[in-house]
């Protein structure tokens, strides 16, 4: 079956779902697949067509939810200087699951989330490469410190510190 297939999306989202009510109440590494799936109300065997691990669940969501923020951010081409601001924003509203992916130790997943975002930019160059590494990791590291400090500081003032750290950073 297409993973595209609106039964697999719905399943999809019965899981991610039911992960997040259970991560309400009990620490990540205490809920099982059979107690997710028994939570979700689909088979075990709908969770492995969908997901590899648990942690899958998380990076699929990222995507998924990154993709419909991405197609909505590059249909109004006035929104594209504040890219920045744009993608805290993004963060914000995903305030609870990046909070949960961090109580879990899970924060690498972000950052991997990150670093896969910045690489489908890629033209293929070397420079281009090495200057998409270095965005996406000071990226990663600018949102893993304001996640840690409790996400207190609004889009606008993180996109702010992030072109006041960039512009710093600006070595011939």
């Amino acid at each position: 079956m297409e993973r595209k297939h609106p039964a697999n999306l719905f399943v999809r989202e019965c899981i991610t779902t039911a992960l997040f009510q259970l991560m309400k109440k009990k620490r990540y590494e205490d809920i099982s697949i059979s107690e997710l799936v028994n939570t979700a109300g689909v088979s075990r065997n709908s969770f492995y067509r969908n997901f590899a691990s648990l942690d899958d669940i998380f990076r699929q969501y990222l995507m998924e939810r990154t993709a419909s923020w991405w197609s909505d951010f590059i249909a109004d081409p006035d929104r594209y200087i504040h890219v920045i601001a744009e993608m805290f924003q993004h963060f914000t509203d995903m305030k609870d699951e990046i909070n949960f992916m961090y109580s879990a130790g899970l924060s690498h997943l972000l950052m991997e989330h990150i670093v896969r975002c910045g690489k489908q930019s890629l033209t293929g160059e070397t420079q281009n490469a090495y200057q998409t590494a270095f965005m996406s990791g000071g990226l990663f590291g600018l949102t893993n410190e304001w996640v840690l400090r409790g996400m207190k500081e609004i889009p606008a003032e993180m996109e702010m510190l992030f072109w006041k750290q960039a512009q710093q950073s600006d070595v011939p």
